[in-house]
């Protein structure tokens, strides 16, 4: 038996894991890395030199976004048919998408294009959840795509040792062409897109690999080809015209908003993607802290105090009627709104005290489209911060 005065950190390195030991000392190794690089990161100090180096290159690669999903989907265009083809010929019956933190927020937007693409059934699990709970749908037809841009995250890795040993068919989507999920894994799709700042470009470019994998793919698997507009290279013009369109206006707010102890975010569909997003740049680039909420739970607690700010996101699709119900039930907890929405939706903007458009997206796009304010948002916040504490 374990003796869980001293538990081991995975289930997985415990004894009678099962996992061969080549394998278990990877898993070591990974996480004694993991434990070292979080030693290292910033502090939250708004002198902190290295919190202002970080949120410096977090600018710069946000305005970079359109340019990496580019160069994504022209380096992957060859590799990705190749790739579609093999998958296809395993007669899939499901997909499965898993990774940490804002990887896994990539997954919970493209979920519903990777079922429109392929006409397969696709769940969006969290790494830990599939490493260790794998369950019964993880098997020989289950196609497992994993990303992680180091490619060497440790739940990530253990999610796709599992499925591996579960027989499934493994895609590894990561930054990194030499990391582990790119040596375990059938097949690699690389990512064109830095890390050096907080995660920007890399979710967005990743998610545009995403979608260019779905739709090849469909087209293997004989499905009808996605339409114009829901095609993956769209995704470069809409993220450009949204930080276009965007920037001012919550850079804006992102100043009005610095120093806030606590931030809401909520969305249903990609747009709880959005919110997942938007509460890691806050918390990573600033010293406050945010939660995202999906949208129906916020009814179901007093999610907000009196003079919180709660972040709606409501693109235009089924889960808008909700996002108007959120938006009239925060303000009657005396909450401050703020509404990121679909370019021309007056009726939304009428019950928030701050109103942020978008260019016409279609929804299936929102997760890469209505992040992109959420992203200038909290490198405002930062940026307060810094002026605050330099001048004294």
């Amino acid at each position: 038996m374990n003796d869980l005065s001293n538990p081991p950190v995975s289930p997985l390195i415990a004894i009678g894991s099962g996992l061969p030991e080549e394998d278990q000392a990877l898993v070591r190794k990974l996480i004694r890395a993991e434990e070292e690089l979080i030693r290292g990161l910033p502090s939250d100090s708004a002198r902190d030199p290295k919190r202002r180096k970080r949120v410096g290159a977090t600018a710069e690669e946000i305005e970079d976004q359109p340019q990496c999903i580019a160069k994504t989907l022209a380096g992957n265009a060859d590799t990705i048919s190749d790739v579609a083809t093999r998958l296809a010929a395993s007669k899939p019956t499901r997909l499965v998408l898993t990774g940490c933190g804002d990887s896994l927020a990539c997954h919970i937007g493209m979920r519903p294009y990777w079922e429109m693409a392929t006409g397969l059934p696709c769940l969006a699990v969290q790494a830990l959840e599939l490493a260790y709970y794998p369950g019964a749908y993880v098997d020989d037809r289950t196609i497992v795509l994993a990303l992680s841009s180091s490619g060497s995250t440790p739940r990530t890795v253990e999610a796709l040792l599992n499925a591996r040993e579960n027989g499934a068919t493994t895609i590894a989507l990561t930054n990194t062409p030499t990391s582990p999920i790119a040596d375990m894994a059938d097949a690699t799709v690389l990512i064109s897109a830095q890390r050096i700042g907080w995660p920007t470009q890399a979710s967005t470019a990743a998610m545009a690999a995403e979608a260019q994998i779905a739709e090849a793919l469909g087209k293997a698997l004989g499905r009808s080809p996605m339409p114009d507009a829901l095609a993956p290279a769209r995704m470069e013009s809409i993220v450009a015209e949204t930080l276009s369109a965007t920037r001012d206006s919550a850079t804006a707010l992102g100043k009005a908003l610095s120093g806030a102890p606590l931030v809401h975010l909520c969305g249903g569909g990609p747009g709880m993607a959005c919110a997942m997003f938007g509460a890691a740049k806050i918390k990573e680039c600033t010293s406050g802290h945010a939660i995202a909420h999906p949208l129906e739970e916020v009814h179901h607690y007093t999610s907000t105090k009196p003079g919180e700010t709660m972040i709606v996101i409501a693109p235009d699709g089924p889960s808008r009627a909700r996002a108007l119900e959120t938006l009239r039930q925060v303000r009657a907890w005396g909450g401050k709104t703020v509404g990121i929405l679909a370019t021309g939706d007056s009726a939304l903007a009428a019950h928030c005290d701050t109103a942020i458009f978008v260019p016409p997206t279609p929804e299936i796009f929102a997760a890469q489209s209505f992040t992109i304010p959420l992203h200038y948002i909290a490198l405002a916040m930062a940026m307060g911060e810094f002026e605050s504490a330099d001048n004294g």
